[in-house]
């Protein structure tokens, strides 16, 4: 009887791992800047954007946003998370997930993304960001 809720909680993160997907290559960015200033440019880009931020967390350098109805899916929800490498560069890792889920949203989110990485690369060259 003890041995139930270890079983019970080892098919639990068995099936959340076979349910979590790999990042693809196109939604990982490295930038020659530090950790900070890359997520302060990351939300400055994603506000610009008027995408909605549904939660940020500053000293994870992580946020949580929702990217609105587009021809091809219901919209997407994205976590934006950037990591230092070390003190002058980091990686940004973007997770999408349809709102709708695969069976009636069949984009990946990818426009909306580089439009995002577009934003960061303006404000950290010091351009306007707002590219739409």
């Amino acid at each position: 009887m003890k041995c139930l809720p270890l079983l019970a909680a080892a098919v639990l993160s068995v099936t959340v791992a076979m349910g979590a997907e790999e990042v693809p290559d196109w939604a990982k960015w490295e930038y020659a800047a530090p950790a900070d200033r890359v997520f302060a440019a990351a939300l400055k880009s994603i506000r610009a954007q008027h995408y909605e931020v549904r939660s940020q967390d500053e000293a994870q350098h992580e946020v949580d946003f929702h990217v609105g109805i587009t021809a091809l899916s219901w919209g997407y929800n994205m976590t934006l998370t950037v990591t230092p490498i070390d003190e002058a560069h980091s990686r940004v890792l973007v997770a999408v997930a349809r709102s709708g889920g695969k069976a009636v949203s069949w984009g990946s989110g990818k426009k909306q993304l580089r439009t995002i990485l577009d934003g960061i690369d303006a404000e950290l060259a010091g351009r306007k960001s707002g590219l739409k």
